[in-house]
């Protein structure tokens, strides 16, 4: 039962990343604009720093990629984590610890609900990964996998 729930939630880390992705793609769209990029010019200007409006919308665009490539994978693990796949528990695991690293680094960024909610997500997905009871039903899963292969 608690690994069903990390599954549950593994999608539903997966769609928030997913729309998080399309917001953050968003940006780099808008920011090719030519009044927003201007105006992010201008800001940077002012601030006394030598950058480029484009350049931001670059790393952006990337950085939604990433995070879009994240929650697909997300959601693909997950469905062998329902099954009981040992390396899908371990590579969401990962997956967890890097976006829990994230929701901190939210937090000192100012953005505390976005952080504290990714936080407490990570945390709840990483208990419910390696309790005894999600431990005992992998072993079992691989059990079986070994006696009908």
């Amino acid at each position: 039962m608690t690994l069903t729930i990390a599954v549950v939630l593994q999608w539903i880390a997966a769609i928030i990343g997913i729309f998080s992705a399309v917001a953050v793609l968003g940006s780099a769209l808008a920011m090719l604009n030519t009044n927003v990029r201007q105006g992010v010019e201008q800001a940077l200007s002012d601030e006394g720093i030598n950058g480029s409006a484009v350049a931001i919308a670059g790393g952006l665009f990337v950085g939604g990629l990433m995070l879009l490539a994240i929650a697909i994978i997300r959601a693909i693990v997950a469905v062998s984590l329902a099954r009981g796949h040992g390396w899908a528990r371990i590579l969401i695991s990962v997956i967890a610890v890097l976006y829990l690293i994230g929701g901190v680094g939210s937090v000192l960024g100012g953005q505390w609900l976005a952080g504290i909610v990714s936080i407490v997500i990570e945390l709840v997905i990483l208990w419910l990964l390696w309790n005894s009871a999600s431990s005992a039903y992998i072993k079992v899963k691989t059990a079986e996998r070994a006696v009908a292969g």
